[in-house]
């Protein structure tokens, strides 16, 4: 099973479905300044004001209604849902592509948010076709298609916006529809008929499918887990390039660059490592432990570190804590029926939502209180040691869970 990936064509087919919607989200992101700019917001702080509301827009919509995009999979297929996911987020680029105002692009984002059940989807699917002793491992080429969109989207997206500002909302929505016609023509439904979920009205009220994760005290509490790992995860996007600009005096250049080793470590870690022998036949509770543990000891380092060759010992060391999101994601779809695989996944998304929403303003808020020249208490790396407490109480609270 090591080879699987390469074996089932379905593997690789969702493998780039998942990468080119990443690289659509990625190929965007080095131009949105400029995008605001453009629109008639000049000023670089309020620039920062209007793209932060316009990410939380997308997290907010994400956070509602992925669950209901993950019971409608349950009952429809997983096939039609990506196909629709496909479409919506194709039309959020050429909307943002050609706004010519502010009020435009949130009218994007908001379809964008919409159409956020791709990656919930895409882990059902897998959920669909792997047998339960292989979910961890499958689940990992979600991670790995994450690791390498985002080396490839932002460095594509910077090129790309030196020759127009709206040229990568127009390249990201071709791959869209490149994606929606691999799964027109390639990808099988993964569901049979009598494994689908009979529709039933109440299933696309977003707050009647989170009430799920009520349903089960075990699944509560590993629910909470996630929650506070991906909490704690948003302070590598809300305040790597401050801090890193703060303490080291890093150029955009330098950032860029240490980002992406960042996403090829997490590639390798997702695409091969997880698969090793020694971390395949590691009990869930063991390698649960393992990884959040990796991800302690780097949170910390980095709230603590000073010498910036250090920086790359420490990011493989945080990549290696990645396998806790797959190894959790594997043990939870297995305690649930195959009919409502959509619907946890679309959960597990919408909590990333959630914190896509309060993880970056709040990270940002302590790190402006670290940052501080006049902080009793000066320590830009506040926020890591935060999110490291984060980490920790996650740790305390799975092996209890995991008992």
């Amino acid at each position: 099973m090591r080879t699987i990936l390469f074996k089932d064509i379905r593997f690789v087919l969702i493998f780039s479905v998942v990468l080119l919607d990443i690289i659509g989200i990625g190929i965007i992101f080095p131009i949105i300044p400029d995008l605001l700019k453009d629109v008639g917001i000049a000023q670089n702080a309020s620039a920062a004001f209007w793209g932060g509301l316009l990410s939380s827009s997308y997290a907010f919509m994400q956070f509602v209604f992925s669950p209901t995009l993950g019971a409608i999979s349950d009952i429809f297929g997983r096939r039609p849902v990506l196909l629709t996911a496909s479409l919506l987020l194709a039309l959020d680029y050429l909307v943002m592509g050609f706004a010519e105002t502010i009020f435009i692009l949130f009218i994007g984002r908001i379809i964008g948010g919409l159409a956020g059940g791709t990656i919930s989807t895409a882990t059902a699917y897998l959920a669909d076709i792997s047998e339960a002793k292989d979910k961890k491992k499958n689940f990992a080429v979600i991670g790995a298609a994450f690791g390498l969109g985002f080396i490839l989207g932002p460095v594509i997206g910077g090129l790309i916006g030196e020759i127009d500002v709206r040229m990568p909302f127009f390249l990201s929505a071709f791959l869209c529809f490149l994606n929606f016609f691999l799964c027109l023509l390639l990808l099988p439904e993964t569901l049979e008929l009598t494994s689908k979920n009979n529709f039933q009205i109440k299933k696309l009220n977003p707050f009647f499918n989170m009430s799920f994760v009520f349903k089960v005290p075990l699944l509560k509490g590993l629910f909470f887990c996630f929650f506070l790992i991906a909490f704690a995860n948003t302070v590598y996007p809300a305040i790597w390039s401050f801090w890193g600009r703060e303490v080291f005096g890093w150029s955009s250049g330098m950032i860029g660059f240490t980002l992406a080793c960042y996403g090829f470590l997490l590639f390798i870690v997702q695409a091969f490592v997880i698969r090793l022998k020694f971390f395949d036949n590691l009990p869930t509770k063991k390698l649960t432990v393992f990884s959040l543990t990796c991800g302690i000891i780097a949170l910390f380092s980095f709230g603590l570190v000073r010498v910036e060759v250090l920086v790359f010992v420490i990011i493989p060391i945080a990549a290696l804590s990645e396998m806790v999101n797959p190894t959790l994601k594997a043990f939870l779809s297995n305690k649930i029926s195959e009919n409502e695989q959509g619907l946890l996944q679309g959960i597990l998304n919408s909590i990333v939502g959630l914190t896509s929403v309060i993880g970056p303003i709040s990270m940002s808020y302590i790190f402006s209180l670290g940052a501080s020249q006049g902080s009793i208490f000066y320590n830009p790396g506040t926020p890591f040691l935060f999110a490291g407490f984060l980490f920790l109480i996650s740790l305390i609270f799975i092996r209890r869970f995991l008992s």
